[in-house]
């Protein structure tokens, strides 16, 4: 497959928070779709009955791969739907815009392989009908991103990680949900990473972790009940 990243994960305190955006500021660029302080994103998480992507992920599974539905911002005019991967820890996706309608009916199970569909749409479709795939978190945060040189470097700080597995008000943002109390400093990479960059944000002195927003969540949701 073409185009996979490495993929880094630090788990940070706050005080590592605030240290690590106000050099960040000093150091890149911040994304330039980001028009604030930080974007919100929203993922809605998609299994089937034998929860292949939670045990891929709890079970180190090399080759894996996951289905969300993604927006930004609880704004309902941009909604893709994206498929996952990661192998031997490298990470890629394929994605597909789809409309407000057609995330409803995905919700409801009320959709059908057609042939004007992308083709990740029909794959998708085909699973829904034949492993039952269905939505089992939703699972939002909120993001300050930063890119260096065209995007082949790109660090987003991830905090107030929040999830829900109500489907019934997902573009509302005051909606009830819960709260992890982690913050995680992601590094996506193409080839390396600047030594300015790994040595002014000390990232040898900070804890990698293999840390997934989907299975955390997943987990403290089956915990709560």
């Amino acid at each position: 497959m073409k185009n996979l990243r490495n993929e880094l994960k630090y788990k940070i305190t706050d005080n590592d928070f605030y240290l690590l955006n106000l050099n960040l500021k000093n150091l890149i660029k911040k994304d330039s779709n980001c028009k604030d302080e930080f974007y919100s994103i929203s993922s809605i998480y998609f299994d089937n009955y034998k929860k292949t992507s939670y045990y891929q992920v709890k079970n180190g599974i090399s080759e894996r791969w996951k289905y969300r539905i993604r927006f930004y911002n609880y704004d309902d005019s941009y909604i893709m739907l994206e498929k996952k991967y990661k192998i031997n820890g490298l990470t890629n996706k394929n994605g597909v815009r789809i409309t407000r309608e057609m995330l409803d009916n995905i919700l409801k199970g009320n959709v059908k392989i057609e042939k004007n569909h992308n083709k990740l749409l029909n794959e998708f479709i085909i699973k829904i009908k034949t492993e039952l795939l269905k939505p089992i978190i939703c699972i939002e945060y909120d993001r300050i991103p930063y890119v260096y040189k065209l995007g082949t470097v790109r660090l987003t700080l991830d905090y107030n990680i929040r999830y829900t597995n109500n489907y019934s008000d997902l573009f509302n943002k005051n909606k009830k949900v819960h709260y992890l109390k982690d913050k995680i400093l992601e590094v996506k990479y193409n080839e390396l990473i600047p030594d300015f960059i790994r040595y002014r944000l000390e990232l040898n002195h900070l804890e990698q972790i293999s840390f997934s927003k989907f299975n955390n969540c997943i987990d403290n949701l089956n915990r709560r009940f």
